[in-house]
C-alpha cells in the first residue's frame, strides 16, 4: 500500500518537474516567475509525499503491534504444548501515536524513574537501559524507588522540576497517576516501562502482556494437575502492575477449574528469602498436599526449592521464570517446571521508544516484548551453568561488556 500511493505521488513530481522546465524553455521572459511558481509546487507536492509515507508507515507501524499481540495470544500456548482455555485475549486498543508535538532538536536528557535495583532482574533492566543510553549519546536522569510507590511519586517531580525532556516510568503504583498527568500537561512525553497506570496521558508502552503470562502459567499447572488439585499460588510485590496482572490471568484460568482448589495466595516481594519463608510456612500448614505451584518469577522459587529439600519433601511442579539460579537447581534437583520469561533487556526498547518520540516519528501505543517459553524438557538449551545465578536467560540482548561489569558471566 506504502509502495503504490508513495509511486503514484512521485510519479505527480515527475511530472510537475517535466511541466516546469517546459514552462521554462518556451517562455523566456518569465522564466524566472514560472520556475519558482513550479518550484512552490513541486515542494508542496514533496511535503505531501512525505507526510502520506510517514502515514502509511505509522498505519502500518500500528497494524505490526497489534498483530504481534494477537499473534502471542494464539500461539504462546503451543509452545507449552497448551491450547487457549477459552480466555478473552487482552485488547490493548493498539493505535499509531503523533509524536510531532515532542519533537526537539538533540542530544536528549531522558528521565529514567526506575523501581530501582531491588532484585537482580531490576538490576539487569537498569543497567541495560543506561548502556543503551551511552549508545544513543542520551543523557540520564535515572532514579530509584528502592521498590516504594510513595517514593516514586518524588522521584517524577523531581524530573519534572530538572526539565529532563521525556520520562521512562517503570510504575510502582496507582499513586503515580497524578505525578504523570502534571507532567505531561507541562509537555513532555511519557513512556511507561514494565506496568500500567490508569491513566491515557502516556505516549507508548513498552511491556509483555503480564496478563498472557499469568494466564499461561495457570493453565499449565491445570493440566498438570488434571484439572483437579491442590495449589498453592505465589506472586510478586502486591500492587505492583506487573504481579497483578500475572495474578489476574491466573485467577482467570483457575476461575475456569472449580476442582482445582487454591489453598492459599501470598505474596513473596519477589525475593528468594521470602519465597523460602513462605514456603515453609506453607509446607508446615499443608505438608504434603500441594500438587503444584504457581509462582510468577525465579526469584522466590529458588527459596521454594530450598525449602522443599530442607523439609525432605518431593519437590512439586511449578511456574516461573528463566533465572539462571532457579535453572541451576531445577536441573540438579530434577524439577518439573514450566518457564515463562521476562526479559530485562526490553528496557533498551523502552528508551528507544522515548528517543523516537524525541525526534517526532510515530510510535506504537503498545509494543509487545517477545519472550522465551519453555519446559524443563529444554533446559539444557537454557541454562548456563558457567555463569551467575543473578543471569537472567536468555541474555543475547547484553552485551559483553555489561554481562562483565555485571559480573555475571
Amino acid at each position: 500500500m506504502i509502495r503504490s500511493k508513495t509511486t503514484r505521488r512521485v510519479s505527480s513530481v515527475v511530472s510537475l518537474l517535466a511541466a516546469a522546465s517546459l514552462v521554462a524553455a518556451c517562455s523566456s521572459g518569465s522564466s524566472d516567475s514560472a520556475d519558482s511558481a513550479a518550484e512552490e509546487t513541486v515542494a508542496a507536492e514533496e511535503t505531501a509525499v512525505a507526510e502520506e509515507s510517514s502515514a502509511e508507515v505509522a498505519e502500518e507501524a500500528a497494524a505490526e503491534s497489534s498483530n504481534a499481540l494477537a499473534t502471542a495470544w494464539e500461539q504462546d500456548w503451543s509452545a507449552l504444548g497448551l491450547a487457549n482455555p477459552g480466555i478473552i485475549a487482552t485488547d490493548a486498543g493498539i493505535v499509531e501515536v503523533d509524536t510531532a508535538q515532542y519533537k526537539k532538536e538533540g542530544p536528549f536528557t531522558i528521565g529514567f524513574a526506575s523501581q530501582g535495583p531491588t532484585n537482580s532482574w531490576a538490576a539487569i533492566y537498569d543497567e541495560t537501559l543506561k548502556a543503551r543510553a551511552t549508545e544513543l549519546g542520551v543523557t540520564l536522569e535515572y532514579v530509584g524507588a528502592d521498590g516504594k510507590e510513595d517514593k516514586q511519586v518524588n522521584d517524577i517531580n523531581d524530573l519534572v522540576a530538572k526539565g529532563v525532556d521525556a520520562i521512562i516510568v517503570t510504575p510502582m503504583g496507582p499513586a503515580i497517576k497524578a505525578p504523570l498527568e502534571r507532567a505531561a500537561a507541562e509537555g513532555i512525553p511519557i513512556i511507561l516501562c514494565t506496568g500500567i497506570v490508569d491513566t491515557t496521558v502516556n505516549v507508548s508502552r513498552v511491556d509483555r502482556d503480564n496478563r498472557l503470562n499469568g494466564s499461561l502459567a495457570a493453565e499449565w499447572i491445570a493440566q498438570k494437575v488434571g484439572g483437579a488439585g491442590k495449589i498453592v499460588m505465589l506472586a510478586g510485590i502486591p500492587g505492583v502492575p506487573t504481579a497483578e496482572s500475572r495474578l489476574e490471568g491466573a485467577n482467570e484460568v483457575f476461575a475456569l477449574y472449580p476442582d482445582i482448589e487454591i489453598l492459599d495466595t501470598q505474596y513473596t516481594n519477589w525475593s528468594p528469602t521470602e519465597g523460602k519463608t513462605i514456603m515453609e510456612q506453607m509446607i508446615s500448614k499443608f505438608g504434603d498436599s500441594i500438587d503444584a505451584i504457581w509462582s510468577d518469577s525465579g526469584l522466590q522459587n529458588v527459596g521454594v526449592i530450598q525449602a522443599y529439600k530442607e523439609a525432605g519433601l518431593p519437590i512439586p511442579p511449578m511456574t516461573a521464570e528463566p533465572l539462571n539460579g532457579f535453572l541451576k537447581l531445577a536441573k540438579e534437583n530434577n524439577v518439573e517446571f514450566a518457564a515463562i520469561g521476562y526479559p530485562p533487556a526490553h528496557s533498551a526498547e523502552c528508551l528507544d521508544t522515548a528517543v523516537a518520540t524525541l525526534e517526532g516519528k510515530p510510535v506504537s501505543s503498545f509494543v509487545n516484548v517477545e519472550v522465551p517459553i519453555f519446559t524443563n524438557a529444554e533446559i539444557d538449551d537454557y541454562v548456563r551453568m558457567d555463569c551467575s545465578d543473578d543471569l537472567w536467560i536468555p541474555a543475547e540482548a547484553l552485551s559483553a561488556e555489561v554481562l562483565s561489569s555485571l559480573k555475571l558471566c
